[in-house]
């Protein structure tokens, strides 16, 4: 534990308990629990290095209760990168006490990718059995409790795709007279849950005589694993999708999902350790990004159609301080005539969801949620454009919680609308 304990002294040092985290972490502003916050977390790793406390149980909780939603390192006037100090610890932890054996079975699942895929599609068949219908058709509910899941009787959730994405389009989507050639990274959930968004990435990107490659051997970005301090599993499939990448001849990849995007541009930096595949990943991280990112570069289309809609937009964490996009998509849907904008209060603060943090503190996420919906409500929006679907996922339970009309939609496919590709 050694190096992980001179590797947080790097950090711990610039810490002048200043408190500037508290004014936006969204955790401890829904529990007003100091050890919560980043600077609380920050002394409880100086006891550790000081040997004054041990990698207990109860300190991995304690550090588990944080969505890694980056808003205190930017904010840090000492520079603590308080998001890649957590991780270590989180890293530290696992290893020390391990994983929940539900998180640890999970995560090794990932690295078996056809098994995993089959897992799924089974699942899609079979989840009348576990799930039904929500009110409002918003989603599904657990018909008993599935604590082990993280899920309450009134927590609503997507269903998942009858067919997947990577089921439904070819691996190569091919164009008359291709200016381009992408990778299209799919993730998880735009496969398995928002195919619908996904095939709006790829008409988009077929309508700008764009050729998209589906890389079919693509794997989970690793996001769930090493964010819980599980970077075996986490490094596996890091270096197993950039070697799939790797062996293509790209102009870019390009992601619809903020926690994926962030991993492959950024994240996988400090959890690759063989030499050539961390080369091929810095060629790779230059060309990764967001279809916002894309469509903007390029310029929309002529001639869109109107989409008649007041749209408001929310700011997924890890595609503002992950991938650095947040003009982009509000652009855009500016730009689409007949759409009225309205920017809410804090757009660009967490929504609660975290990941598996909305799965293991529900209420606490569901507290953050409201906030949330409360700022977006305001603004008489009846559509709320996001780039994010764990964002998507946990927002949509809160608007069924309160009766909400208000939708919510991938960037894609209001730009898929206003193409006519709808």
């Amino acid at each position: 534990m050694e190096q992980h304990y001179a590797e947080w002294q790097r950090q711990l040092v610039k810490c002048i308990r200043c408190g500037t985290c508290r004014s936006v972490c969204p955790v401890f502003q829904a529990s007003d629990n100091e050890n919560t916050t980043a600077r609380g977390k920050v002394k409880l790793l100086e006891a550790v290095s000081e040997g004054k406390l041990a990698l207990t149980p109860e300190l991995q909780t304690r550090m588990s209760k944080c969505l890694l939603c980056k808003a205190c390192a930017p904010g840090c006037p000492s520079g603590v990168r308080t998001d890649e100090l957590f991780l270590s610890a989180r890293r530290a932890l696992a290893v020390k006490n391990g994983l929940p054996i539900a998180k640890k079975l999970a995560f090794t699942g990932l690295t078996y990718r056809k098994l995993f895929d089959l897992g799924l599609k089974m699942g899609a068949a079979f989840q009348g059995i576990v799930f039904k219908d929500a009110p409002g058709g918003r989603g599904k509910l657990a018909r008993f409790p599935l604590p082990g899941a993280g899920l309450s009787q009134r927590r609503i959730i997507p269903p998942l795709a009858s067919t997947p994405l990577r089921s439904r389009l070819p691996e190569t989507s091919k164009v008359a007279s291709p200016k381009a050639r992408v990778a299209f990274y799919t993730g998880c959930m735009l496969n398995y849950v928002y195919p619908e968004s996904g095939e709006a990435i790829v008409k988009i990107l077929k309508a700008h005589d764009v050729e998209v490659v589906i890389p079919a051997r693509q794997s989970c970005c690793g996001t769930p694993a090493f964010t819980s301090g599980d970077y075996q599993v986490g490094r596996y499939l890091a270096e197993e999708n950039v070697k799939v990448l790797a062996a293509g001849n790209y102009d870019a990849i390009i992601t619809g999902c903020a926690s994926c995007g962030a991993a492959l541009k950024h994240e996988y930096g400090a959890i690759i350790e063989d030499p050539a595949v961390k080369t091929a990943w810095e060629a790779l991280a230059a060309k990764v990004k967001d279809i916002t990112q894309f469509v903007a570069e390029v310029g929309l289309k002529q001639d869109l159609r109107e989409v008649k809609a007041k749209i408001t937009y929310h700011d997924p964490c890890h595609l503002v301080r992950g991938m650095g996009v947040t003009k982009e998509p509000r652009q855009l849907l500016k730009a689409i005539p007949g759409v009225e904008y309205a920017e809410m209060k804090d757009a660009a603060k967490c929504c609660g969801a975290g990941g598996t943090f909305s799965m293991a503190y529900y209420d606490i996420a569901r507290t953050i949620n409201d906030w949330k919906l409360d700022n977006a409500e305001k603004t008489g929006a009846g559509i709320l454009a996001t780039g994010c679907s764990a964002c998507r996922m946990h927002i949509t339970d809160g608007l069924g919680q309160r009766g909400s009309s208000m939708r919510v939609l991938h960037t894609a496919e209001i730009i898929a609308q206003a193409y006519g590709l709808d």
